[in-house]
């Protein structure tokens, strides 16, 4: 049946619009469809830039019949639009996880002028009126409760490359100068832009507080979503802090008609049959459409962040004692026999759902998925946590039986032990049982975590494939009452780190698009937005990788690769509108990675071609940062002068140098480099610590000019980069940790990665040492090596804010002072990455930072963590960073 149900979601809604266009529009009309969208056109259509334009919202039951009547009214009028090919994308249109802003869009009507606009919104709401959907935040509604929502937007749009490196369909303002288009989650059109229809009457400005059901007095949200937000509040009545969930109207609506204010009113029931299990339900009620619940607040934190604490805080990283595993363990399975006791399956059993009180109790939070056995349920699940039968079941299958939550129960366990999301990314057939991948996992860490050795049986047996295999809760009790600790050491497994890298390769080779190509190869949804000729998404990250791989391996069908990318990068270079300086944004990564691939390939038009681009960066920007701004560029100026010898690179680096120096902005709190909040850029206004946009990565870029140019003012610059990142630092047994940005309150923010965190300061720290011998330097660097080896099974997988990048500074650290621990810390982390490999047509693959999908980027793709496992194996200087530190020496 689900099969069936499935099939049916992917009925194509072509020939719905083409009826009515044969009926109501004559001839001529044309229809283009995409993976997503179908484009419709009158004869003799003109494309606009912009304007105002109509959207028309549904649910998947009423989708057929709304898109019928849309289309024989816009047929009518000879307008065109867009809708979703199949029906299943009205699900995702109108979801729960779905862009808050966006929720709701089915149709999409763009009118030939103002006049034009006026007719199509008539006449759509007068041929939906009565048909349900949601309403849609980012738009006005053309009548209350209708479906016609309408805003001033791109319809073809000005294509720009922003300064993030992104391309946008912007607006062009009434100079010409493209603007972006912004969608907020409420009605935004530009100041410039007058409606074409009569002002509604204003509504009461903010200010005042938000007041629900005469009693709760809103303080605070809590998180926003498509389908409501969650909120703290006080409760006049009972003079204590409440948390709200909303719930709007036909968002997350299925094919049975059902829509989230359904699924919070059955969360509701099942709070009051787990009560004293979870929150105290106080009352739902309905307000404006909406629907609310209202709960007593939980003191405490998630299980999946109590996790995270405990590990990292056990000084020598072997996880959970097996004492507290057992105990925690022997209270889960209590909590979940209580809840299958009074009749009900929990279906999303995890350490987010999960809250551990501070008196030390567990208590389930989210309920919303609970369902007594057999009776339909609504589908939903978390990856990772839930058994194929919930995966695969349809929209409105009866719920599983209490074996279901006995894989989540096994599943949560197993992040007891390891820290790690028992997420994959899919296998080609056959696919390995989850059960099969979870004792992968469960080898590796065994042998520096003793729970998980003494947890595997438990957790493989909980997590079979077959309901009717899995362990029972009963026998898991009788698991648990023989325990003992486990004794001795084991050998941790050999990593097939060999393989690893000839599957990657040889997918990225066979991967490759051609050569007319828009991009070489397809990234993810952010990712395929952006300049395909860069670092981070693009290319030129790849044809470093191989020029690396070739440099290790000396293998033709490498070189032969690297020199149709590097040929590939020149021809599109040309499309390129206006040279960005980032490193990994920018353009300078491409000069870098064709410089490289011109000395691999003795090819001297490449190397001249790399001169070419290098010379044409702006070495001075408003953004000061590595990866989008003048950092990067000036990085890239040095390692060409460094492999080249000509002066003119060393004295645009020593400009870019002097912007720097002058946009330093010095603080009570340190020396940062913030972005101008007036710049046109996503990143406008931060003020970061780290690497990728902040005080290390700048800090790495000068202490690189002070070495290369003898400059002693750059030196000092570098030198009070390193000390504000000294004093921001916060200590504790799992190492040093920076927050994020300036504006983070102390142990907020706090990440490990090369882009934020422990990684990237670690890395610039590690190099001040080496170049100055500051001793507070090489501590913090060391400290910063602990931390992100202890993160090490809840990292993932990405160079960029993952195990990738973590472990090229670990191997830094090896490098630079010797092998132990830092090496076998690297070689650790490599295991935690080949445990998450997929396997595809025969080969093993590394997932993306996702950890469930594959793809070939280098900073969050399979490239870089190839490029980590090639140094790994075969040794070779950190890849995109300047070699002057490691000419200087160590700690001189």
């Amino acid at each position: 049946m689900a099969a069936l149900t499935e099939r049916a979601l992917q009925f194509p809604f072509q020939a719905l619009v083409r009826s009515a266009l044969d009926e109501h529009g004559g001839p001529g009309w044309v229809m283009v469809e995409d993976e997503f969208w179908c484009r419709v056109e009158p004869p003799g259509h003109t494309k606009r830039i912009q304007g105002w334009k109509a959207h028309v919202s549904a649910t998947p039951l009423s989708a057929p019949e709304v898109l019928h009547r849309a289309a024989m009214a816009l047929a009518e009028l000879g307008c065109s639009f867009k809708f979703p090919a199949r029906a299943v994308s009205v699900e995702e249109l109108t979801g729960g996880r779905y862009d808050r802003a966006q929720c709701g869009k089915v149709i999409t009507a763009y009118p030939r002028d103002d006049e034009h606009f006026r007719q199509v919104v008539e006449a759509l709401d007068q041929i939906t009126a009565g048909l349900p959907g949601p309403a849609i935040l980012s738009d006005r509604p053309y009548r209350r409760g209708g479906l016609v929502h309408y805003r001033y937007g791109a319809f073809t749009g000005v294509p720009t490359l922003t300064n993030d490196g992104v391309w946008e369909a912007r607006l062009a303002d009434p100079s010409g100068a493209p603007v972006p288009d912004v969608r907020k989650p409420w009605f935004c059109p530009p100041e410039w832009a007058v409606t074409p229809l009569p002002e509604p009457p204003a509504v009461a400005g903010p200010g005042r507080p938000v007041l629900l059901n005469d009693r709760y007095v809103v303080r605070e949200v809590i998180r926003h979503s498509s389908r409501g937000g969650v909120y703290r509040a006080f409760d006049r009545d009972r003079d204590e802090m409440v948390v709200i969930k909303q719930a709007r109207a036909h968002v997350a609506s299925g094919l049975t008609g059902s829509d989230a204010r359904a699924v919070l009113r059955r969360e509701a029931d099942a709070l009051r049959t787990l009560s004293g299990l979870t929150p105290e339900l106080i009352e739902v009620f309905d307000q404006e459409e909406h629907t609310f619940l209202v709960e007593s607040l939980l003191p405490g934190i998630t299980l999946a962040e109590w996790v995270r604490q405990q590990v990292n805080e056990v000084p020598d990283g072997s996880g959970l004692t097996f004492e507290r595993t057992k105990e925690l363990a022997a209270r889960l399975t209590g909590l979940l026999a209580e809840v299958h006791r009074r009749g009900l399956v929990y279906r999303d059993f995890n350490p987010n759902n999960i809250m551990v009180t501070p008196d030390d109790r567990l208590l389930l939070i989210d309920p919303e998925l609970a369902a007594p056995t057999g009776r339909p349920a609504s589908r939903g699940y978390t990856p990772g946590f839930a058994p194929p039968e919930c995966v695969s079941a349809g929209p409105a299958d009866p719920a599983p039986g209490p074996e279901a939550d006995c894989f989540s129960l096994g599943a949560t366990l197993f992040y007891l032990v390891t820290g790690a999301i028992p997420a994959f990314a899919a296998d080609s057939a056959p696919p390995r049982p989850d059960a099969e991948r979870l004792a992968l996992t469960l080898e590796i860490a065994e042998a520096r975590r003793p729970a998980a050795r003494w947890f595997a049986p438990a957790i493989r047996g909980l997590c079979a494939a077959r309901s009717g295999d899995r362990w029972t809760l009963g026998r898991l009790t009788d698991f648990l009452a023989e325990a003992s600790p486990p004794r001795g050491q084991i050998a941790a497994p050999q990593v097939p780190y060999d393989r690893l890298i000839d599957d990657g390769l040889a997918h990225i080779l066979a991967a490759m698009g051609e050569d007319g190509a828009d991009r070489l190869w397809p990234s993810g949804p952010f990712g395929a937005s952006t300049e395909p000729t860069n670092v981070q998404h693009g290319a030129a990250g790849v044809l470093g990788l191989l020029v690396q791989a070739c440099d290790a391996l000396s293998r033709t069908e490498l070189a032969s690769a690297a020199d149709r990318v590097a040929r590939w990068l020149q021809r599109r270079r040309r499309m390129i509108p206006h040279v960005l300086p980032g490193l990994y944004f920018g353009q300078s990564g491409m000069a870098w990675a064709l410089g490289e691939a011109g000395r691999l390939l003795g090819d001297e038009e490449l190397t001249d071609l790399a001169a070419e681009v290098a010379l044409s960066l702006p070495v001075r920007w408003p953004n000061p940062d590595v990866f989008h701004g003048a950092a990067g560029a000036g990085m890239t100026q040095l390692h060409l002068w460094y492999a080249t010898g000509r002066d003119v690179f060393l004295d645009r680096a020593d400009d870019c140098a002097g912007g720097l120096l002058a946009a330093a902005a010095h603080t009570e709190d340190g020396v940062f480099w913030p972005v101008p909040d007036a710049f046109d850029s996503a990143l406008a206004g931060i003020s970061h610590f780290g690497f990728a946009h902040g005080v290390a990565g700048v800090g790495t870029f000068l202490l690189d000019m002070a070495l290369a140019g003898d400059r002693e003012d750059c030196l000092e610059a570098a030198s009070a980069a390193g000390e504000t990142l000294i004093r921001a630092a916060e200590h504790g047994p799992w190492g040093a940790r920076w927050r994020t940005d300036r504006a983070d309150p102390p142990g907020q923010g706090l990440l490990y990665a090369l882009c934020s965190g422990s990684s990237g300061v670690g890395t610039f720290l590690l190099r001040l040492w080496q170049a100055t011998g500051h001793p507070d330097a090489l501590d913090l660097a060391r400290e910063a090596a602990a931390a992100v080896y202890r993160t090490r099974w809840s990292a993932g997988p990405a160079a960029c804010h993952g195990l990738a990048g973590n472990g090229q500074f670990l191997l830094d650290m090896a490098d630079a002072v010797g092998d132990e621990p830092y090496r076998d810390w690297a070689d650790q982390l490599g295991a935690c990455l080949y445990a998450r490999h997929a396997r595809l047509d025969g080969l093993m693959l590394l997932p993306d930072e996702s950890g469930t999908q594959i793809c070939v980027d280098y900073q969050v793709g399979m490239s870089g963590a190839l490029s980590f496992l090639l140094r790994l194996r075969h040794g070779g200087p950190r890849p995109w960073l300047v070699a002057s530190a490691a000419r200087v020496g160590s700690g001189r």
